[in-house]
């Protein structure tokens, strides 16, 4: 089989190179392993936004009082929430993938790799193409913490697909998907500590806005330890310590569950990036 253009990546980059190339009139295919959409809509962004709207509504709830408007005790459910989240994602993948099919773009569930600049491999089949575009993008960044190889760590997609509720959830980075969890866990009644390396949250961002946010969410319960480095972990299913230093010297930070949330890297190995000339 031959196109004109091969594309291994169906993320926003992906897809929408996709598209274009197939409205334009060239023959495109299009390779992606999980689902289509990357990680903004099937882990990212969408899922993290339409919980935090369930959280959102939830809180709105609970103090309903404050305008004037009287509700029996709110109470949620984490799987209806976690399943409403789905079905959003669902929803939109199915809408990427009905546009692309409009512009006449094949499409592959698989893993591909780069066999030469000319062609692509999937499964047991080769694909010849005459230009190749790769759109592998990121992945979470798990820090070298002395001990992290032994201790049951949430990343952000096992956080997204919690099943039950924990008392108490350690955050390691203060980034956006740190913050977002930690209001979404903070509002279903976890105790929640963010603990952060840089002497403010949301680095790169406006200090501000970020002392405002802090303050704001200090003030719903979540503890923030900043200019703190995690120096080891340690822990089992049932509970995580996590060992701390700062200015004022070592301590430990015990929750059920620890989420490491200190960023993502590119997707630079495993598709055979290698065999490019």
């Amino acid at each position: 089989m031959k196109y004109q253009v091969a594309i291994i990546g169906g993320g926003p980059a992906g897809y929408m190179a996709a598209e274009a190339a197939g409205r334009a009139g060239l023959s495109v295919v299009l390779f992606e392993k999980r689902a289509l959409g990357g990680v903004c809509l099937n882990e990212g962004c969408i899922p993290t936004k339409t919980l935090l709207y369930s959280a959102k509504v939830f809180d709105t709830a609970r103090h309903a009082q404050k305008y004037a408007v009287a509700t029996a005790e709110p109470s949620f459910d984490l799987a209806k929430i976690i399943a409403r989240k789905q079905k959003v994602v669902r929803k939109l993948v199915l809408g990427i993938k009905s546009k692309l099919t409009a512009a006449g773009v094949t499409m592959v569930t698989g893993e591909a790799e780069v066999a030469d600049k000319s062609h692509v491999k999937c499964g047991e089949e080769l694909y010849e193409c005459d230009n190749l575009l790769l759109c592998a993008g990121s992945e979470t960044f798990i820090p070298p913490i002395p001990g992290v190889e032994g201790v049951p760590y949430w990343t952000h997609r096992d956080a997204l697909d919690c099943k039950q509720l924990p008392a108490s959830l350690a955050i390691v980075g203060g980034g956006v998907i740190g913050m977002e969890f930690a209001s979404f866990f903070n509002s279903l009644g976890t105790k929640v500590t963010v603990i952060e390396m840089l002497d403010e949250i949301l680095g790169g961002m406006d200090r501000e806005l970020s002392a405002l946010l802090r303050a704001d969410y200090a003030k719903r319960g979540i503890t923030f330890l900043t200019s703190t480095k995690v120096t080891a972990l340690e822990g089992d299913a049932s509970s995580v310590r996590v060992s701390v230093e700062n200015a004022d010297g070592a301590s430990v930070v015990e929750a059920e569950k620890v989420l490491l949330s200190v960023g993502r890297r590119p997707v630079l190995t495993g598709f055979g990036l290698e065999n490019l000339d």
